[in-house]
């Protein structure tokens, strides 16, 4: 049984770990919303992004760090945290809200293509619960293995043909869930846009610093990532592409 005083030590010490972490973050977004009452912006949003720094992720951190970004003249900050909200939970109304509020202070008009069927699949499926669709991937495969012993082990037909049905089920479920939550992590992770947080960026024709200005963009502008060069990024707006410095835009 020495293995098992192991496991059991092992397991104290990440659940202690994982409580830790959490506990940090909510006091570091209860001390957060603290400043922000006192209308100390820049010192909320300093808080909210150490919450973030624990890798305790959510929507409507997010939203409260955009809010104290706001409140500080941070435009494009504002921008990036509302549309990591909305990645998370395209629920967010709020966040939805602020965002559409924030994109008119914006000097530059960007064209976005028409997300309507995207978006509402996305709220559809994806909830503030990150890992809704894990754990129901996680259950339903439980479920599914119970079933088959059941089938395998029973003689009653009737309760045979039941188990039968219940397997096919639990395989459909399971399969839609884990194919859910495989796409809903992709969108989370996936960095193919940004945001740029610079009051005026030049857009290079190469990524050197000599090279010619193709175009200009302001703080606040989405774009689209193409690749990375080093301490540059290619990247696409309206048609256009050029070279940005990566310091210059900030990845949703």
């Amino acid at each position: 049984m020495h293995w098992m005083e192991k496991f059991k030590q092992l397991f104290l010490i990440v659940a202690a770990f994982i409580f830790s972490v959490t506990a940090f973050s909510e006091d570091k977004f209860s001390e957060g919303n603290q400043f922000y009452i006192e209308e100390h912006y820049k010192t909320a949003a300093k808080s909210y992004e150490e919450g973030l720094d624990s890798s305790h992720q959510n929507s409507e951190l997010y939203y409260n760090l955009g809010n104290a970004y706001y409140k500080s003249d941070r435009i494009g900050l504002a921008i990036w945290a509302y549309e990591k909200a909305l990645k998370l939970d395209p629920r967010n109304e709020d966040a939805k809200f602020n965002l559409e509020f924030v994109n008119l202070l914006s000097e530059d008009k960007i064209e976005q293509p028409d997300p309507a069927l995207s978006e509402w699949l996305k709220r559809l499926l994806f909830g503030p619960y990150i890992n809704l669709w894990a754990y129901v991937s996680i259950a339903s495969s439980l479920l599914f293995s119970f079933v088959v012993i059941l089938f395998i082990i029973t003689k009653s037909r009737r309760i045979r043909n039941l188990s039968l049905m219940g397997g096919m089920l639990m395989a459909i479920i399971l399969v839609f869930s884990t194919l859910t939550a495989y796409f809903h992590k992709n969108s989370i992770t996936n960095e193919s846009e940004a945001i740029v947080i610079s009051e005026e960026a030049d857009i290079h024709l190469s990524p050197m610093d000599k090279a010619a200005v193709s175009f200009k963009l302001h703080e606040g502008a989405k774009v689209k990532i193409i690749q990375e060069n080093d301490s540059w990024t290619q990247i696409e707006v309206n048609g256009n592409s050029g070279w940005i410095l990566e310091e210059e835009i900030k990845r949703i």
